[in-house]
């Protein structure tokens, strides 16, 4: 984790990302712009949290946690993503896991010093509500392509998302609870494509050798998703 100290770069931050025009009052003094490592814990389930933070730059992913202690993954995210709404209104709930699966960047408030505000605040909770909505979307759109298109589809798009300067890196037990298929059907659908040439083992992961290919599979769903005018999603 490193924070961003550089008040021009900051500056440059916010204001490409429009971040200050969701509050209606100056939320700068309670901001701060943090990077995060691949790999890197951003929220733990066993602290508290104070914070609610935008996603900025990069790919992370929420996980929940089962009764027994078990982690699953519920999804990945790339910006836009707004995370520690729900511990803000409950002061008592914990959070869920969030991990960097790239570097990251967050904009994030301490909510610990302006927390009433922002209860108070029709613009900010106006955002919440949208960025709820965008993600619950997201979610659903997520479970709908994984039961409705060929798990190798899935699969192709999940490696566009995650992948990182042409190389998957990822525990490839994580990859299939998030694909909803077995282990096996996994390790069949990579030799698959490295028999096609698509990808390659390598000692860091899963390089792409075809990025076409690969980008055709992964658009096979996009196209028929944008096609259906009566989707609700």
């Amino acid at each position: 984790m490193k924070n961003t100290e550089s008040r021009k770069a900051i500056d440059k931050i916010l204001k490409d990302s429009g971040f200050l025009s969701h509050f209606s009052f100056d939320i700068r003094p309670y901001l701060r712009v943090v990077d995060y490592k691949k790999g890197e814990y951003i929220t733990r389930d066993t602290d508290p949290l104070t914070r609610v933070l935008y996603l900025e730059r990069g790919t992370a992913k929420l996980y929940g946690i089962h009764k027994n202690g078990r982690q699953s993954l519920i999804n990945y995210f790339t910006p836009p993503a707004f995370f520690g709404v729900p511990e803000l209104f409950e002061e008592n709930k914990r959070p869920f896991p969030i991990v960097a699966q790239t570097e990251c960047r967050f904009i994030e408030v301490d909510t610990s010093g302006c927390r009433d505000r922002l209860l108070k605040d029709a613009l900010f909770l106006r955002f919440c509500c949208s960025m709820a909505l965008k993600q619950n979307v997201t979610q659903n759109r997520k479970y709908m392509n994984l039961a409705a298109y060929p798990s190798k589809n899935n699969f192709a798009a999940c490696i566009l998302l995650l992948q990182s300067g042409g190389v998957l890196s990822l525990k490839y037990t994580e990859l299939a609870e998030y694909l909803t298929i077995s282990y096996r059907h996994l390790m069949q659908l990579i030799a698959e494509m490295c028999r096609e040439g698509i990808l390659e083992r390598t000692p860091k992961g899963l390089r792409i050798l075809d990025q076409n290919q690969l980008q055709s599979l992964a658009d096979e769903i996009e196209e028929r998703t944008a096609a259906d005018p009566d989707s609700p999603f």
